[in-house]
């Protein structure tokens, strides 16, 4: 399984739950926006 989020329209604390629990459960998440931001250190987001 892979989750592909909108980041540009995901509000900030969002973006961080769905960060923490996709490295937690270890699924492979992707982060799609037109500018760049700061995302936790995991081999899954």
């Amino acid at each position: 399984m892979q989750i592909w989020v909108d980041a540009d329209a995901c509000p900030g604390a969002i973006r961080e739950i769905i960060a923490k629990a996709a490295h937690k459960r270890a699924i492979t998440t992707t982060f799609v926006a037109n500018h760049s931001f700061a995302l936790p250190k995991s081999a899954h987001v």
